[in-house]
């Protein structure tokens, strides 16, 4: 089957190809593209973002075409932060973004995601590019506010979105399926339910952590530096096992509330909610988004103060959305489990070429989680 064009550059992006996009998925009816303006550019770590206003024939249809789009062009040859350069995650997670809106999003029309217009990737050369619709008129994000600027209403919204979007993926019988597409980050690879592959991926990350700590030296206290070790030695296989079990879904894996997209009209609610940015997704369990969200992401105070009230109204959701056989206590437990995973997520960027400013305050809240919760009897009481 032959490969999709791939945009590299915006100016490759024609009046004429976006008519004929718009016209294949059912957007636009009669007329075309006449004209693109481009209105605004964010040039990102890994991705140059452009957003184009759409100007249309008088004849067009122009419901439920879109008057604004945006397109996302990952970069490539992107210069190396650390001394040890692993493969480039921009054709990586372009890919996987691209099987997502072309495979699981179509199978999931009910729940609000961004509308995909067109996405491709060349497996020749790892390129990618990605056209959604421009949300800004309707929605609005919190990019650089802390999770305590935010008010509980947002904070909920989000909750209530990943317990939707987990619930329906709740062992569904196409995750094995899924999961040879998905990204791993974490604990899944392609054919995610091979142990060896899953355990091979974990080795990597210990190797890898080994050189983090060898670099870092003193600027990580011996205790920290110990527990890092024994996650890294008794997690795996322990992780394995669990997802070998029951309740597991299609999870977001980079579920912060700055990838979200809330309603300008939230009281009304004519609008919902939004996740954007799929370039993680992976199959696992639902609480490894929650734990990312509040483990990882939030700073120790506000995640104290709300940690077991949202994780609580999570599971209260999944149940009345249909989710049955999984106990508060399972969730709970699912929620500490996942604590360990944000540690192999700090590892990761570290060696994705990531500077110490996207990685250390993560790292101390990931600490901070760990140890506020216990989490490491959960390794301790399986051996």
């Amino acid at each position: 089957m032959k490969e999709k064009r791939v945009i590299t550059k915006i100016e490759q992006l024609s009046p004429e190809w976006l008519t004929s996009i718009l016209k294949n998925k059912g957007y636009l009816s009669q007329g075309r593209v006449t004209k693109i303006i481009k209105k605004n550019k964010i040039d990102g770590k890994n991705s140059t973002i452009h957003f184009l206003e759409l100007i249309f024939s008088n004849d067009a249809q122009t419901e439920p075409a879109p008057p604004k789009v945006v397109v996302r062009i990952p970069k490539t040859n992107r210069p190396s932060t650390t001394p040890f350069n692993r493969k480039s995650l921009q054709d990586v997670m372009g890919k996987h973004e691209a099987k997502f809106y072309t495979i699981v999003a179509e199978m999931m029309k009910e729940i609000p995601i961004p509308p995909c217009y067109d996405t491709a990737y060349s497996e020749e050369t790892g390129l990618s590019h990605i056209i959604l619709r421009d949300l800004s008129d309707t929605h609005t994000e919190y990019l650089n506010e802390l999770p305590s600027a935010i008010k509980l209403q947002y904070v909920y919204k989000s909750i209530d979105w990943l317990a939707e979007f987990h619930a329906f993926w709740w062992d569904h019988p196409k995750l094995k399926e899924l999961s040879n597409y998905s990204f791993m980050f974490y604990t899944f690879k392609e054919n995610s339910f091979n142990e060896k592959e899953i355990l091979n991926w974990f080795e990597n990350e210990k190797q890898m952590l080994n050189r983090m700590l060898k670099i870092l030296g003193d600027q990580i206290s011996d205790t920290r530096k110990e527990l890092f070790k024994t996650v890294f030695s008794k997690y795996p296989k322990l992780a394995y096992e669990r997802m070998k079990q029951k309740n597991i879904t299609v999870i977001h894996g980079d579920a912060h509330h700055w990838n979200f997209f809330f309603p300008k009209d939230m009281e009304k609610e004519k609008s919902k909610t939004i996740l954007n940015d799929w370039e993680n997704w992976s199959i696992g369990t639902g609480c490894q988004d929650l734990s990312f969200m509040l483990g990882y992401c939030w700073p120790p105070e506000p995640r104290r103060a709300l940690e077991k009230e949202l994780i609580k109204r999570y599971h209260n959701n999944l149940i009345n959305l249909g989710v049955k056989n999984f106990s508060w206590d399972e969730c709970w437990y699912d929620y500490r489990f996942s604590a360990f995973l944000n540690l192999y997520k700090v590892v990761s960027k570290w060696g994705y070429e990531y500077l110490p400013s996207d990685w250390w305050a993560t790292l101390e809240s990931s600490f901070f989680t760990i140890e506020d919760l216990n989490c490491i009897e959960l390794l301790g009481s399986k051996e």
